[in-house]
């Protein structure tokens, strides 16, 4: 970054900067990216909230036209703060639907329907480019989801309500949103076989979202819209049976993908390209560009990428008698999907969208992210009934695992102290004989009430079983956990337990600690408990350590 120049050559280059990384812009998108960073750091130096807000924003765009969904991620994350004023609620809206979009790809569903709740909620009080924008959102995390149809129909009906009056670019993405679904439900009927009848409407309906798009890009002539309008173009020619057609725009579209290090749409036009070959009678060069993908990909490429070339693959083996690679693509692929299937079951469960309430609310995606909050608190709460003992509400056995396995490694690795107690209520036997089992109950709520109140909130209190109780003290070395034991110790027995059953109710309680034992929970128990027998042969109402 220069230092010392002139304030007026620095906005200069920032407005040079911004322009290059503009969402009209033609430079290679990776070129984009690189000015978008310039210009942040440009608008930073110069004090610009309202460009270093805009330049974020170009920033997660460019990322997520790259495929590098992750990044994008995490700089919407980065960007949305960054965008509080009432003068940038356009680019608010922006960073939204990219975060929503690239969350769906990454399959972190939560987060995509989050920002296209939030997303929705702006645009009412915007205009119809902004409802068309929230529209696509939904249906990008519906269709993910695995809901096609829903993402269909809501961005269909949005299109006719608000394409008219939204801007040409968003009616051009919402278009080419469109076809994307309606490939993917051509893929889903193509895998179950489905009869002409059925296949023949969808395709006529996606060509015709695509030659909108197509329509549209003409006076956007860039890359970043090409790439994918025309490969989506490509591909419905090619389900159409227009084999010249769509073989020609295919080499057209990976060659401009190439060319402006549009990775990601490079690989699935080679996977459509090896699915012309296949329609060609070419298993060789289909086998060729499937396998070449594949390679490339490794684990870094989109997983509907990798399904569709590994399933190029099987077929091209399959013609060419290799029957074992066959199978071991066959495989790959079917695993891929049940993985995807797997995913999007867990996401429909947790985020409880269903194709009948989205129908309710396509404008209140807000009510899924609600129902998928009560769903996690349920969880949660039936987590932590599963920890807490019911007559007393400490925490049980499984809780103290569970803090220690926390607490422990942490304090090994930075070398803290802890140590672990164990108190056990005195001739707690006599007291249910002479008194009854509800006696004994209260006296156990009690002094479970005076543990808690005894201890710090990062301390660990449970009721380990019967009349014995176990605290754990974080931070806490060996002076100074006796001294919190000895007044521990010291309140029960001066407690007015009469007042429970009789003026000759007497309680107390012996306490075992341990400070020396290893990091380990089981070392800890045995020489606390060890300390905790000393005290009851020694007289009990005591302390050993």
């Amino acid at each position: 970054m220069p230092t010392g120049l002139p304030q007026v050559d620095l906005a200069q280059q920032l407005e040079a900067a911004l322009a290059q990384g503009g969402r009209s812009s033609r430079a290679v998108p990776e070129v984009a990216l690189a000015a978008c960073i310039a210009a942040m750091n440009l608008a930073e130096q110069l004090q610009r909230p309202l460009e270093l807000g805009r330049a974020a924003e170009l920033r997660c765009l460019h990322l997520a036209r790259l495929g590098r969904f992750t990044e994008a991620l995490a700089a919407a994350r980065e960007t949305l703060p960054l965008l509080q004023g009432p003068d940038q609620r356009r680019e608010r809206c922006a960073v939204l639907r990219t975060q929503a979009i690239a969350a769906s790809e990454a399959q972190a569903f939560e987060t995509a329907l989050g920002a296209a709740n939030e997303l929705v909620r702006l645009a009412r009080d915007l205009d119809a480019s902004a409802a068309l924008d929230a529209a696509m959102a939904l249906a990008a995390c519906f269709e993910r989801m695995g809901d096609p149809w829903q993402a269909e129909r809501l961005l269909s009906d949005a299109l006719r309500v608000h394409g008219p009056d939204a801007s040409a670019p968003l009616n051009m993405a919402a278009n080419n949103s469109l076809c994307v679904i309606g490939i993917g439900l051509l893929h889903r009927l193509l895998d179950s076989q489905a009869d002409d009848a059925e296949l023949q409407p969808l395709l006529q309906q996606t060509r015709a979202a695509a030659e909108r798009a197509r329509e549209l890009l003409e006076q956007f002539p860039n890359p970043a819209h090409s790439a994918p309008i025309l490969g989506n173009l490509a591909e419905v020619m090619l389900h159409q049976g227009d084999l010249a057609g769509a073989g020609a725009l295919l080499r057209q579209v990976l060659e401009l993908a190439q060319h402006h290090g549009l990775q990601a749409h490079a690989w699935r036009m080679c996977t459509s390209l090896a699915d012309w070959h296949l329609a060609q009678a070419q298993p060789e060069s289909a086998l060729a560009l499937a396998q070449g993908v594949i390679d490339e990909m490794g684990v870094h490429g989109q997983q509907q990428t990798t399904i569709r070339a590994r399933r190029s693959a099987y077929r091209a083996c399959r013609a060419l008698g290799l029957f074992e690679q066959a199978l071991q693509h066959l495989e790959v692929a079917e695993r891929e999907e049940r993985r995807d299937l797997t995913r999007k079951m867990r996401a429909q469960s947790e985020l409880f969208v269903s194709r009948a309430e989205a129908q309710q609310v396509q404008w209140q995606a807000e009510d899924a992210r609600l129902e998928a909050q009560q769903q996690r608190q349920r969880a949660a709460e039936a987590a932590a009934s599963a920890e807490r003992d019911p007559l007393t509400g400490l925490g049980n056995r499984r809780h103290l695992e569970r803090r220690c396995a926390e607490l422990l490694p942490t304090a090994q690795r930075e070398q803290r102290p802890l140590a672990l107690a164990q108190l056990d209520i005195d001739h707690f036997k006599s007291i249910n004989d002479r008194c009854g089992h509800a006696a004994g109950d209260r006296v156990l709520t009690v002094m479970a009430q005076l543990l808690q109140d005894s201890m710090r909130a990062s301390d660990v209190v449970v009721r380990q079983g019967g009349e014995e109780f176990v605290i754990v003290l974080p931070d806490t070395d060996r002076s100074a956990a006796i001294d919190v034991c000895e007044r521990l110790r010291e309140r029960v027995a001066i407690h007015p337990w009469g007042e429970l059953g009789g003026p000759d109710w007497q309680v107390t309680v012996s306490i075992g600690l341990a400070t020396d034992a290893p990091y380990e929970l089981a070392p800890l128990l045995e020489a606390a408990d060890a300390a905790l027998y000393r005290a009851k042969r020694g007289g009990r109402n005591r302390l050993c350590a």
